[in-house]
């Protein structure tokens, strides 16, 4: 009997599964986080050793609130760094930030229930003989400033986007840019940002 109990135990224990998408938030309640999943669809090529991977990347915003996504533009992801200039691309009516500096990425800023795919978004990699892609960190955060400034500020509208779209990134057009008053660069900040880990496969 002792026996059969400890089984009947250990197969409710196998059972029980987290929901990986609530998370403690610090203040006893839980959070909604985003989910994402990435996956490389092609590569073109560059001057070695530098591929360039494109990447599919759907992104969802469960939270009751707006987060911003940091996607990374290159990869081995940049450790320090800042951001000097935006390149603000559009597709299906939707505004991208590529921000270009020793810190660069992308980012978007989707709404609650937000769901978006971006095709064949590129991303840089420099890559070493052997080694694997590095990890494809993405952050999300419920606000970025850069330098003392809104990251939304930098764009020349409000880039929230809203509802369900899919996103042909190679026919995004560069429409809008914003600099630096000096040129130099200037800090990214992200409070209570999260990471999502995503391992790519090589091309």
């Amino acid at each position: 009997m002792r026996a059969l109990a400890f089984l009947l135990a250990l197969a409710a224990c196998a059972d029980h599964k987290p929901t990986p998408a609530a998370v403690g938030s610090g203040s006893g309640v839980p959070t909604i986080m985003p989910s994402i999943t990435a996956k490389v669809v092609g590569s073109k090529p560059g001057r070695p050793p530098l591929t360039r991977l494109l990447v599919d990347v759907q992104l969802a915003n469960d939270a009751a609130e707006p987060r911003w996504v940091l996607v990374p533009s290159k990869l081995p992801a940049p450790t320090s760094g800042g951001i000097d200039k935006l390149e603000q691309l559009t597709a299906s009516g939707l505004a991208i930030g590529r921000f270009l500096g020793g810190g660069g990425l992308y980012a978007l800023r989707l709404a609650p229930g937000a769901r978006v795919t971006l095709r064949k978004l590129e991303v840089g990699w420099w890559r070493t003989e052997g080694q694997p892609v590095p990890a494809f960190d993405m952050r999300f955060a419920p606000d970025v400033k850069l330098g003392d400034q809104p990251m939304a500020s930098w764009f020349d509208k409000d880039p929230t986007i809203s509802g369900a779209a899919d996103v042909d990134m190679e026919a995004a057009r560069h429409t809008a840019s914003h600099k630096t008053d000096d040129g130099a660069e200037v800090p990214l900040a992200a409070p209570g940002a999260t990471t999502t880990s995503v391992q790519l496969s090589a091309p």
